[in-house]
């Protein structure tokens, strides 16, 4: 299990990589002509769902959605327990959610579990529109992406990315062997790519995932995709020598997760939750891993700032 230790330097890493746009033309105009073959071959896994303790909120859940305007009140909390992991994870999904719950905890389960097990919590949020990003491991949606297979693969990427998986101990987005890969191609997939290289790398991932697990892949879908090649081949080879190995194949089980964050009452401001915690009413729950479980060590990045990808 690899576990990372680059801590918040990531932040300098991610600011480097986000702060130039790409010019080089998008192969596509979008990657939707992927979603069917996803559905159809990356197929869902058997979970349970449990509502989590009454009064108590993931913490991370309870920030972010703070943060984004919403009361915390309004967040389900669930426990979802997927056939292929010993442990489960933490869904917060808010009552007006634009999608069922049964679809979102489908399309996160269909991603590899290997890709899974680097994401903490899955967060649903209401919006008008569609769009998500991945705060430190913690995949936000909103909208209608909750159910978009595609989106689902392209935020889980940057935890691939930005906790160091990909590349050992740093992100393969702002690595010199990306730069080189990179400017050996004449386009990128798509204009989102053409965000940055961390954009760049997360649809990327989106393309090696459907290589690996659909047939005919990619390359049979678009006869000029070898104008990416080396991009793809990049993501290809990091992902088959990750640990553990073949992080974008369907298959096997969790070998390891990141850290859940603590339980907080779901009531109470920032400067109350430490002395309501003391002695709540009900015990926490108990979120800690099973013994024998790799614990992950993550990073702490946002892509809230330039990821709005829906």
């Amino acid at each position: 299990m690899h576990i990372s230790s680059i801590g918040t330097t990531v932040a300098l890493f991610a600011a480097l990589a986000s702060s130039q746009r790409l010019t080089k033309p998008p192969l596509q105009q979008n990657l939707d002509n992927l979603k069917q073959g996803f559905i159809n071959n990356l197929n869902p896994v058997a979970s349970t769902r449990t509502a989590f303790q009454a009064g108590y909120i993931p913490s991370d859940c309870k920030r972010i959605a703070e943060r984004e305007g919403f009361n915390p009140a309004d967040i389900q909390s669930w426990t979802v327990q997927y056939a292929d992991c010993s442990a489960p994870w933490l869904f917060c999904y808010h009552r007006a959610s634009n999608g069922p719950l049964d679809d979102f905890i489908d399309r996160f389960g269909r991603l590899p579990v290997h890709t899974r097990q680097f994401c903490r919590h899955i967060v649903s949020l209401p919006a008008a529109g569609g769009y998500a990003y991945n705060d430190g491991g913690n995949l936000v949606y909103f909208g209608v992406t909750l159910s978009d297979i595609n989106v689902h693969i392209h935020e889980a990427a940057h935890s691939l990315d930005l906790i160091g998986i990909f590349f050992p101990d740093k992100p393969l987005s702002s690595s010199a062997k990306w730069a080189n890969e990179y400017a050996l191609d004449s386009a990128v997939p798509d204009p989102y790519a053409q965000t940055n290289q961390i954009e760049n790398v997360a649809q990327n991932t989106v393309i090696t995932t459907y290589e690996r697990n659909v047939p005919g892949g990619f390359f049979g879908l678009n006869a000029d995709a070898n104008r990416i090649f080396h991009q793809f081949a990049t993501v290809d080879t990091e992902q088959r020598q990750a640990d553990p190995a073949n992080l974008l194949v369907k298959g096997g089980t969790c070998t390891g997760r990141l850290a859940n964050s603590s339980p907080v009452p779901v009531s109470g401001t920032a400067a109350t939750l430490q002395a309501a915690a003391k002695a709540p009413a009900v015990p926490a729950p108990n979120v800690a891993l099973p013994p024998g479980l790799a614990t992950i060590q993550g990073a702490a990045f946002n892509t809230n700032g330039t990821c709005h990808f829906g």
